[in-house]
């Protein structure tokens, strides 16, 4: 749009909407003008509202170079307005002569000239009245440099008034009074504001491109704004547009609302208004708190749209508790998960529809947090069948799915913050900051959080899909929720921390507790597509519209950061492909030992998970062919496997066979005796992965990386067979991350 025509547009609006505009943002030249008072307050009345009326260009805030030839044109313009106030004010005062002589004649025939006298008086008596209140009224608004002669000005024209009703203005004297006094009086004034030479160098606009150029683009956004948002009765009347940045994908305003009318909620909750007034798409249009006035806020326009080709995910990152997760849409740094901070660690909640990027996400998180090499990961799948997230069931030290299993990860969550918060009062900062157990009670002071290291591992609990654990009947007689609730409140100070995985934001998702939403989600807020209209208004009091995100996979708006910001999290096609190159992070003693009642034995290989859930197909099909119920054994299983050594004898219902029940494990010794090695169970009993790990161990490989390399299992799996031999007296552990076996009566006899 031409200049010309963008001041003409600038013209249209309020005067008392660029008032309160005027009195913020422009410079003290243009304060001074606006400031003006005549010598009368006729005058007065129309020098304010010819300065109200000037171009909007304090709307227009453009790129350097534009700005400095705008600013150029606009002082020129400036200057002109304030130079016509004498002129007008010279006027007002000789037509408020004759108007006051005009008056005293019509009195004086009326009622003669006792009632002329009076009205004569009056007429000066009320100019000076009317004077005196507008100079006081308008006191703080008349430049410094005129308060003076603003004084002699309104005394010479209350006395010129009350002259001329008495004897007329139509002569030469009484005209050369008013012209020589406003010469003097006005002589500063149009000094301060002469008009400067016009300069042959001067810059002008450039000439408009026949190619839209991201600079007009953003020309356009703010004409528009002006026109269609901060007139009244529109979005944000009087906001303005200010400290326009272009940036690499967007360009970024701050939104200055009028003081007092407005709130960054209310301008937040007009977003989509303000996107439609602008002539956009919603999902273009960011706008975040102003960092220094609550009624402010950062308008961000994205015009380049980069994260439409997807983000590829270059492996895991762990930096100082912060997991990086994609970029910004405006290509302003990235989005992150914040594990750990100064406060403690910190909890997280990730929702959104199916196939919208949630679980990929959760996948994130959890390699973030095992390169770190200072989290111990568990990973609950509310899929009883555990399909959420294969790569999480690989890399996760504690892996369940199902609503028993998921209780007993619950019960092993308590009882390691119930020893946590034993074990803490025990421990103070070590030099390099790590904890180490108390030596002086008297001059060393306990923790006051446990933050993640080596010495005592953090213990972040994944959870996907929790809308089917929180509808689950059992589990509500079990108080699931509540206590859920409880680990989120507490786990803090503790190395604790929970992340959730669900498809809305909705109170049903979380068994109706609110407060567990608002915990999850204190920090740490990933909120994925989601066309539910409800879930508007429901994200820390700010209507954020899961729906207004893009299709496809990765969109979400991200709140960890302090930014309230539309991301993509990067993504590849087998996020499974960085697993086997993680370190691995065994929990302190303590904390392991409290947890070890709720763990299995051991954890199913994924080819051994396979196995299973291929039979359990073929079961589903054999009765469903043969018409049997539901719950009818299967006649065509086969024979029940073969029970170990250590479980002959016992008596087991014809229902079960020896995979359902769960052995009792001896407590370990602190040493191995022979009549604990003679008591170990028969070796050809064992499971397949704690009978490879134990001939790893008696053909000489003694560290855990070591045996993984030898067997070809994952390292959880192999730390898990390390655990469950040790408490069968089989291995020994001496020292970190090394073992050796024990030999038992069945292996030398």
């Amino acid at each position: 749009m031409p200049r010309q025509q963008r001041d003409a547009a600038g013209t249209n609006l309020t005067p008392e909407v660029l008032a309160r505009a005027l009195q913020r943002l422009v410079d003290e030249d243009t304060t001074d003008t606006t400031g003006t008072t005549g010598t009368t307050g006729t005058a007065a009345a129309v020098s304010t509202e010819l300065t109200v009326r000037q171009p909007a260009t304090v709307l227009r805030k453009e790129t350097p170079r534009r700005a400095a030839i705008s600013a150029h044109h606009d002082h020129i313009r400036a200057e002109n307005t304030a130079r016509r106030t004498p002129y007008l004010a010279t006027t007002g005062t000789a037509a408020a002569g004759y108007l006051g002589w005009g008056l005293t004649e019509l009195v004086g025939l009326a009622a003669g000239s006792g009632a002329e006298l009076a009205t004569t008086t009056g007429i000066g008596l009320a100019s000076i009245g009317a004077l005196a209140g507008a100079r006081a009224l308008l006191h703080d608004r008349i430049p410094a440099f005129w308060r003076r002669q603003s004084w002699a000005g309104s005394a010479g024209t209350a006395a010129w008034i009350t002259t001329a009703s008495a004897v007329g203005p139509a002569n030469w004297t009484m005209t050369a009074l008013l012209a020589g006094g406003a010469a003097a009086t006005w002589a500063s004034w149009m000094r301060h504001h002469s008009i400067p030479d016009v300069d042959p160098d001067a810059p002008h606009l450039p000439a408009a491109s026949e190619e839209p150029t991201d600079s007009d683009y953003g020309d356009t956004l703010a004409q528009r704004w002006a026109d269609n948002v901060s007139r009244s009765g529109k979005a944000v009347p009087g906001a303005m547009l200010t400290d326009r940045t272009d940036l690499t994908r967007a360009i970024r305003w701050t939104v200055r609302t009028p003081a007092g009318d407005v709130s960054f909620d209310d301008v937040f909750g007009r977003r989509n208004r303000i996107a439609a007034a602008l002539g956009i798409s919603a999902k273009n249009v960011m706008l975040e708190p102003h960092e220094d006035n609550e009624a402010w806020a950062y308008l961000t326009v994205i015009v380049r749209d980069l994260l439409s080709g997807g983000i590829p995910y270059t492996g895991p990152r762990y930096d100082h508790g912060a997991i990086p997760l994609g970029p910004f849409a405006d290509g302003e740094g990235d989005m992150h998960f914040y594990a750990v901070e100064d406060i403690g660690v910190r909890n997280g909640l990730v929702t959104g529809e199916p196939g919208s990027g949630k679980s990929a996400s959760l996948e994130a998180i959890g390699l973030g947090l095992k390169h770190s090499g200072v989290w111990h990961l568990l990973f609950g799948d509310g899929d009883p069948d555990g399909g959420s997230s294969p790569v999480l069931n690989d890399i996760s030290d504690w892996a369940e799915a199902g609503p028993r299993q998921v209780l007993a990860q619950l019960e092993a969550v308590e009882a390691a913050l119930e020893i946590r918060s034993l074990l803490k009062s025990t421990l103070t900062e070590g030099p390099d900051g790590t904890p180490v157990p108390i030596t002086d009670p008297a001059t060393q002071s306990p923790l006051r959080k446990l933050l993640p290291s080596t010495t005592v591992p953090g213990l972040m609990w994944i959870i996907d899909e929790l809308q089917r654990l929180s509808t689950d009947t059992w589990l509500a007689a079990q108080e699931f929720i509540p206590r859920l609730e409880r680990v989120v409140r507490i786990g803090r100070k503790y190395g604790v921390a929970v992340v959730v995985g669900t498809q809305s934001l909705l109170a049903g998702d979380y068994g109706n507790s609110t407060v567990l939403r608002g915990y999850l989600m204190a920090r740490n807020l990933l909120a994925f597509r989601n066309k539910n209209r409800s879930e508007n208004a429901v994200v820390g009091g700010m209507a954020v519209a899961p729906g207004s995100l893009p299709a496809g996979g990765g969109y979400c708006f991200a709140i960890a950061g302090g930014r309230l910001s539309m991301g993509r999290v990067a993504w590849a096609p087998d996020l499974g492909e960085w697993a086997t190159a993680l370190p691995q992070c065994p929990l302190d003693e303590n904390t392991a030992l409290a947890m070890r009642d709720f763990q299995p034995e051991t954890e199913q290989s994924p080819s051994a998970r396979f196995t299973a859930q291929v039979e359990k197909l073929h079961a589903w099909r054999r009765r469903k062919e043969s018409g049997e119920p539901a719950d009818a054994p299967d006649a065509n299983d086969g024979p029940a496997a073969p029970l170990p050594g250590f479980m002959q004898g016992l008596q087991i219902p014809s229902a079960l066979g020896a995979q359902n029940v769960v052995p009792l494990r001896p407590r370990p010794t602190s040493s191995p005796t022979p009549d604990s090695a003679q008591a170990a169970p028969d070796i050809e009993g064992l499971p397949a992965s704690q009978r490879e790990v134990l001939r790893a161990l008696h053909t000489g490989h003694r560290r855990t990386g070591d045996i993984v390399g030898e067997t070809g299992l994952k390292p959880p799996a192999v730390s898990k067979a390390l655990g469950a031999l040790s408490d069968l007296g089989l291995a020994h552990k001496i020292a970190h991350g090394q073992w050796e076996p024990i030999e038992t009566e069945s292996q030398t006899g």
